[in-house]
């Protein structure tokens, strides 16, 4: 009998990035000041598909007061093309695409469907591990 395979082949070249992150973020809007947080991403997986489940938490900077959460997929097509669909807690949904550079470490994706969001018209999300 083989051994089962740890990782699914197209998540195989982002599996560094799961299991649970914690760090200091800022945020930038143009409507409010700058802000500073505590971040958690967790990423897991299952070997059997393409897909890497995404979870996201932020709290204040010192009082540690709940801000922000949020959840998806992370899905890696055979291309290098990567996808994220996210569920925000504040009812945001989001699409985004874009690509990954397993050598720097860097995820870049943009937004190319934002929903249930009036004022929103593009999201951006750069992760670096």
């Amino acid at each position: 009998m083989s051994e089962k395979p740890k990782h699914h082949p197209l998540v195989q070249p982002l599996s560094y990035i799961l299991g649970t992150w914690k760090g200091q973020g800022s945020g930038q809007f143009p409507t409010i000041s700058s802000f500073n947080y505590i971040e958690e991403l967790q990423f897991s997986h299952s070997p059997t598909k393409p897909i890497i489940c995404y979870s996201q938490k932020t709290w204040k900077l010192g009082s540690g007061e709940p801000m922000h959460a949020e959840n998806g997929f992370l899905r890696v097509k055979s291309d290098g093309v990567v996808e994220l669909v996210v569920a925000q807690s504040t009812g945001l949904v989001e699409v985004q695409k874009g690509k990954f550079d397993g050598d720097e470490k860097v995820i870049k994706v943009e937004s190319v469907l934002v929903g249930n969001a009036e004022k929103v018209l593009i999201l951006f999300k750069s992760m670096f591990y």
